[in-house]
């Protein structure tokens, strides 16, 4: 865990500031802010989302091409707050099941801004979106692509995703390479072709996600050329390319923030030289635009004194809430706040509530030395896939809120979190009664 001067730059280029035992967020102290919720809780700053949404539109426009369009992942963070904030910004959406498809709707998307992907989309899932005329569906296998055609509304844009054997290795997690579960392989080109013949001309295009978290332009870059070297040769039938997303967020000290400027003249030479800048662009992405916006926070429980001497900290939130440390090993900034001032600091291991070893948040953890029951652990950069990717049943713990804090306020939680005795009831109980 970087904790450095360095590495707050991180948190305070978001709007954050602080002197390692008290953080503001602008003018906002964080524990006025804090008095106001539950915890454990996520709160997302709206602000810094639509600042990340702007910093996309910039980007798109500076792509030559006949036209560009983005969508937000909502696997990212489906939370009411976070959709709304997407709605009103103008952004499409992506959806990868019937419960994301039925979500955006409720929240105000028509269908029109929604495209489905996605590896396991069953026929009632394709049925669906064709009857109520998404704007696209994306095909990642035969079996898919001859659904898509059963039940073709003539209307919705098709595109297929293309799995090349070459990966990258900077990425979070590969979303390509020979055993991937994603897309057609694209050395099956002419067949995609082939039985993708019901499109109509003017509605078919290639999809490609190559890893998420990439932060070097240069290593998207390489990556796109090869792909885009692939569709030269079919130009000619294709209308749409949807290049996915993957932009990194910043972690450490060590992590530089994604290029944009350097990737839209890279990006913009190959489209020229492949002979694809009069095609339309689609850019997708989830992570840049919600990761660091969102805060996890949580209670001080308890204080304790380790066998090896270390102070062991434990939380009313863990893993349950917040997975991705603990399984994915992902780095986060974690600054702990005691409503004392002290100045002495002390290194300490964050652990949660659960009975398993792994729910810790981190270890050598800087601390101020006063930190007592009741104080908070904050864990930045929390905006994506937090709670939603989260194992919440995990020893029937309450559930997590989310708050929304914009406009200089707390905006309110979007959700009641679920009790123990509400999820036993509705999981469980009515479970075995029916």
């Amino acid at each position: 865990m970087d904790t450095s001067s360095v590495a707050d730059q991180i948190l305070f280029a978001e709007g954050f500031s602080g002197n390692g035992q008290r953080y503001s967020y602008g003018k906002t102290d964080l524990w006025d802010v804090i008095n106001e919720i539950e915890t454990p809780s996520y709160i997302y700053f709206i602000d810094i989302l639509r600042n990340k949404v702007e910093t996309l539109k910039k980007f798109s426009k500076s792509v030559n091409s006949a036209a560009t369009e983005l969508f937000y992942s909502v696997k990212a963070n489906p939370g009411v707050h976070i959709l709304q904030a997407v709605l009103e910004s103008g952004l499409n959406v992506e959806v990868s099941s019937i419960g994301e498809l039925k979500h955006v709707l409720n929240i105000g998307f028509t269908p029109e801004r929604i495209i489905l992907l996605g590896p396991a989309k069953d026929e009632a899932l394709i049925r669906k979106a064709s009857e109520i005329h998404i704007k696209g569906v994306i095909a990642e296998s035969f079996r898919e692509l001859d659904l898509i055609e059963k039940h073709y509304d003539g209307q919705m844009i098709v595109m297929v995703r293309l799995n090349m054997e070459d990966e990258t290795t900077q990425a979070l997690e590969s979303m390509s390479g020979s055993e991937s579960k994603f897309g057609i392989d694209i050395n099956n080109m002419k067949e995609i072709i082939q039985r993708s013949g019901f499109v109509p001309d003017g509605k078919f295009g290639f999809q490609y996600y190559l890893g998420s978290q990439v932060l070097d332009f240069r290593e998207s870059l390489r990556l796109h050329e090869k792909m885009l070297g692939y569709m030269k040769s079919f130009r000619e039938r294709i209308s749409y390319i949807d290049l996915g997303g993957g932009f990194g967020v910043p972690m450490n000290s060590q992590d530089l923030p994604f290029d944009f400027q350097s990737f839209s003249v890279g990006l913009n030479t190959l489209l020229s030289k492949y002979g694809l800048a009069e095609k339309t662009i689609w850019f997708e992405s989830g992570r840049f635009i919600v990761a660091d916006s969102g805060v996890f926070v949580t209670r001080i429980i308890d204080i304790k004194t380790a066998g090896n001497g270390s102070t062991i900290v434990t939380t009313d939130g863990g893993m349950n809430d917040f997975l991705r440390i603990a399984f994915l090993g992902a780095e986060h900034p974690i600054r702990l706040i005691s409503r004392e001032n002290c100045s002495k600091r002390k290194l300490v291991t964050v652990c949660g509530p659960l009975c398993t070893p792994i729910d810790c948040f981190g270890r050598n953890i800087p601390s101020p030395e006063c930190i007592k029951e009741g104080d908070v652990v904050m864990v930045f950069k929390t905006g994506a896939y937090g709670l939603s990717m989260s194992p919440i049943l995990f020893l029937l713990q309450k559930t997590p809120g989310e708050y929304a804090f914009s406009e200089g306020k707390l905006q309110g939680r979007s959700y009641a979190p679920l009790s123990a005795d509400t999820i036993m009831n509705f999981i469980y109980r009515q479970g075995v009664r029916n």
